[in-house]
């Protein structure tokens, strides 16, 4: 099956999540993508062996895979010059380049945009940043979980305000997705574009920026000329919507969605249909009067039953009711494998390990299966053989470590 994607290259010089990731759907969309790494690997790589160093290895190492997929490998030492000119030999074979490295850090290596546009004037140069070009952070370290969720009032503003308040601490790896998944839009975008003007493009996405687009809704009703204030107690939520601990210890979530006609529907499920009409909680501005005797009216109830009585009650009402889950419940959720969300991926030493799927669903595309990547250097001497190189010039950058 031809993707829609086909015939596209990518070259991908990046670290850590974003960019891979981008690089990764990309790939998945049937574009053919060359990742560059130091000699010594991707410190991605690295990072994942770490997650769990009793189990992941070099050669199982599925943190690292499932963002780097159906990528090809090669190691350049940029610093010399015989590694620059492999680089501009793979931007000649380009139509997309995209990496994540530090403004400084590309300006130094001659790989600014403003370095290359001209060079290369077909090529999409497609950018992740932490903070974004300009400002007084620009030139920051940035990191998923600094510019993302600390910079974006998240951690502060989402922990429920009580005696034993205290920050959340921010999951790895989401702000990053985000982020690729925007330059991984914007990119076809361009590639599109470029089919009509015949120019290549000049794409950015910042984790800064994503967080703040991502978490707008908060941003803009914790203005002072609206009055939201943050971080709030639990009955300051908009009640119902919220989390309740259940009769088992296990707890469900109910999103209320519009209150207004949500409500009457909870207070049937709860049993207490004839609170529908009380004037402490007929009317958002009754129940936000009245939260604390409505949310105890809601925690006594909910406590009564098991999550899962809940959720079959919500099924019957069409009440949004949703389990609360462990990160580890979700490799064995009926749901994710129904659908697909989750897959086997097996290695070479005889582990198989589950991993989320690609999240591209296409007809076009069709079923994406998640492989394990290629090792440090995999690809070397197939991608300078294709750049003109034989086997006696392979060996000699080996020898001089430029691969």
């Amino acid at each position: 099956m031809k993707k829609p994607l086909s015939g596209i290259k990518v070259l991908e010089l990046a670290d850590y999540v974003s960019a891979p990731v981008c690089c990764r759907l990309l790939a998945d969309l049937g574009a053919e993508v060359i990742k560059i790494e130091r000699n010594t690997g991707n410190v991605w790589r690295i990072t994942g062996k770490n997650y769990v160093p009793t189990r992941f290895t070099d050669e199982e190492n599925p943190v690292y895979d499932i963002y780097n997929t159906g990528k090809k490998h090669i190691t350049l030492d940029l610093k010399t010059e015989e590694g620059m000119k492999i680089c501009k030999e793979l931007l000649a074979t380009s139509d997309v380049f995209v990496t994540n490295n530090r403004l400084a850090a590309l300006k130094r290596l001659g790989l600014s945009y403003e370095d290359i546009k001209d060079e290369f004037p077909r090529l999409i140069y497609a950018i992740g940043l932490g903070y974004g070009e300009k400002g007084p952070s620009a030139e920051d370290p940035a990191y998923d979980q600094t510019a993302f969720w600390a910079r974006n009032g998240f951690l502060l503003d989402m922990a429920p305000l009580n005696e034993n308040y205290m920050p959340v601490c921010p999951p790895a790896s989401m702000g990053d997705t985000v982020t690729g998944l925007t330059l991984m839009g914007e990119i076809c975008a361009a590639l599109f574009n470029r089919t009509k003007t015949g120019k290549g493009d000049y794409v950015r996405s910042s984790l800064y920026h994503n967080g703040i687009f991502a978490m707008g809704t908060m941003q803009i009703i914790a203005q002072k000329p609206f009055g939201r204030v943050y971080p709030r107690t639990r009955a300051e939520h908009s009640l119902p919507n919220g989390y309740y601990k259940c009769k088992d210890d296990q707890y469900i979530f109910i999103a209320s969605g519009y209150a207004p006609q949500l409500v009457p529907g909870v207070f049937k499920m709860i049993g207490l249909g004839h609170l529908i009409d009380d004037e402490r909680f007929n009317s958002i501005e009754a129940r936000n009067e009245n939260r604390d005797e409505f949310y105890q009216i809601l925690c006594d109830s909910f406590i009564a039953k098991s999550r899962d009585e809940w959720i079959n009650l919500g099924k019957q009402f069409d009440i949004p009711v949703s389990p609360m889950t462990h990160f580890s419940d979700i490799s064995e959720d009926e749901q994710a494998w129904a659908n697909g969300y989750v897959q086997y991926v097996s290695y070479a030493n005889g582990n198989t390990d589950i991993i989320a799927s690609s999240p591209i669903e296409m007809d076009s595309v069709g079923p994406l299966e998640t492989l394990p990547s290629g090792g440090i250097g995999h690809d070397n001497d197939e991608i300078l053989s294709r750049l003109g190189y034989d086997e006696q010039e392979i060996a000699l950058l080996k020898e001089k470590r430029v691969i």
